[in-house]
């Protein structure tokens, strides 16, 4: 691994909703009164040590004064200006807002490693924020918010195929840097997501099918630990730390730098085919056929909406233009399309455009809610349910399949890295759904939990870090499955007292 850079900073998003002794916030009766508390200090334990969450405790202005004169970055407080903006996340509402005693800017490494430090000295809770897309809002917290996202620089090694990092960096931005050597990273398919941070929890891309899993691809980790402690890992220095972070990342610290590899990518041919809501079963039925079917260079989501939009799918051909063009023509034939928006185009255009998802139209909401199930194999019972809440929805309700599993992500070991959830045309479902009306909370987050239950298949439930927005009665076993017990034992060398618990946590739990 090289030298470090003088500020590489890296984090990995958090997931998780807590530890295991935060599942009855989960119980579906009592989702909604519950939620609210998830960022009030409750206490959790690894093996049997105690760790509570911050209660705003009391710290005086000159601690504060000497945080903000050791560092490069900003201290944003209660009532600074821009605390507001700072202070929040993608998916934010009422119920799992947070109202953080102090966001640190980071603008170097040391940043994070003073933060950290001050954190544990006044005993502070610590969430770790870049892109600030976790769908459980784990970005902020009621104590010390580490904010990574000013940190921009991405370095391209063409020769060795490798790109490193900043903390900071999104998706779509590697994937910018990188496309300028004609090569492409193995990165989130939101342009908005933390580039690291999508890929300490699994990660799941456009190339998945020709390149695995985005953690598959991390080569090496610096990493900031609860005790202020600076740490190389790569597969020569720490080859058990580097297995634990490709996938269960957040665990163990603030990685302070990250290296991946990138890979050589031609045009593509993608974009967006839409079709009306009527045609939504024959839609689903024919997305299924050609998922299960589906080459390695292909990926496809399909979206549903009530609106005018309909349903469409987005797609990414990486082969060649006679078999890309003759997939198109599968996928018009599922029902006759509305209109369409698709062409050859470089990865990285692809990899920078707005999310299909975004309609682009009207002022942002106030309030953005998610729900999401991990399901083994996408069922009749899974495309009637569909159908039924289509029918019944809003229009900012957005109704997803993604992430179909197939191709090279699915050959390799579920024990290979941290990240097991491998299975072969299993299928990652989500519910968005945006307000701004705060007298709508209870209801909207009510329908999402409704949406949730009707897809959930509680016998072996299984958990994508990086979608969870609940908790099984199994804990985090469901999340990390057979990796679970190696995991813990990482977590209980890393970080015994679960410093970092604002994440797709490892804790205690239930055998599966």
């Amino acid at each position: 691994m090289p030298a470090k850079t003088d500020s590489a900073l890296l984090f990995g998003t958090p997931q998780h909703m807590g530890p295991v002794e935060m599942k009855t916030f989960f119980n579906r009766r009592t989702f909604i009164k519950q939620t609210g508390a998830l960022t009030t200090g409750l206490s959790c334990s690894l093996n049997g040590v105690g760790v509570h969450a911050s209660e705003s405790p009391a710290i005086s202005k000159s601690d504060f004064a000497s945080l903000r004169k050791h560092l490069r970055g900003q201290l944003i407080q209660q009532g600074d200006p821009d605390y507001d903006v700072v202070s929040r996340v993608f998916y934010w509402n009422p119920a799992i807002a947070s109202k953080p005693v102090a966001v640190v800017r980071c603008e170097h490494e040391q940043d994070v490693v003073r933060g950290v430090d001050f954190a544990r000295s006044h005993d502070l809770e610590v969430a770790v924020r870049s892109g600030g897309h976790s769908y459980s809002a784990m970005g902020s917290c009621d104590g010390l918010v580490i904010d990574v996202s000013p940190l921009k620089r991405i370095d391209v090694d063409p020769k060795n195929r490798v790109v490193r990092a900043q903390a900071g960096a999104l998706s779509g931005e590697v994937a910018r840097v990188a496309g300028g050597y004609g090569l492409a990273p193995v990165l989130g398919q939101c342009r908005g997501v933390s580039a690291i941070g999508v890929t300490l929890g699994g990660g799941l891309s456009w190339l998945s099918g020709l390149y695995g899993a985005c953690c598959d691809n991390l080569v090496s980790a610096t990493l900031v630990t609860a005790e202020g402690k600076t740490l190389d890992v790569d597969d020569e220095s720490d080859p058990e730390l580097l297995w634990g972070l490709r996938g269960a990342g957040a665990n163990f610290g603030v990685a302070t730098s990250f290296e991946a590899k990138v890979h050589e990518i031609g045009s593509v041919l993608a974009g967006e085919v839409h079709f009306a809501v009527k045609d939504a079963k024959a839609v689903l039925r024919g997305f299924r056929e050609i998922m299960h079917e589906s080459p390695d260079c292909f990926q496809a989501t399909l979206n549903l909406t009530s609106g005018e939009r309909g349903l469409f799918v987005s797609m990414c051909h990486t082969g060649a233009e006679r078999d890309a063009d003759q997939m198109l023509k599968k996928i018009r034939a599922i029902a006759p399309p509305i209109r369409e928006a698709v062409g050859r185009q470089s990865f990285a255009a692809l990899a920078e455009r707005a999310p299909a998802t975004d309609s682009g139209k009207g002022p942002s909401p106030a309030f953005r809610g998610i729900q999401t199930v991990y399901r083994d194999r996408f069922t009749d019972e899974i495309i009637d349910v569909y159908v039924e809440q289509l029918l019944g929805g809003t229009p900012d309700v957005v109704m997803g399949l993604s992430h179909y599993m197939h191709g090279q992500v699915c050959r390799v070991d579920p024990t290979a890295t941290a990240f097991p959830h491998r299975r072969e045309h299993s299928i990652h479902l989500r519910a968005s759904f945006s307000w701004s009306d705060p007298l709508l909370t209870e209801s909207k987050l009510a329908w999402g939990e409704q949406w949730r239950d009707a897809l959930r298949d509680e016998s072996n439930e299984r958990i994508y870090a990086n979608y969870q927005t609940y908790e099984t009665a199994a804990g985090s076993p469901s999340v990390f499955a057979q990796n679970h017990a190696r995991l813990l034992a990482l977590k209980q060398k890393h970080d015994p007292t679960n410093f970092f618990h604002r994440n797709a946590n490892i804790a205690a739990g239930r055998s599966l």
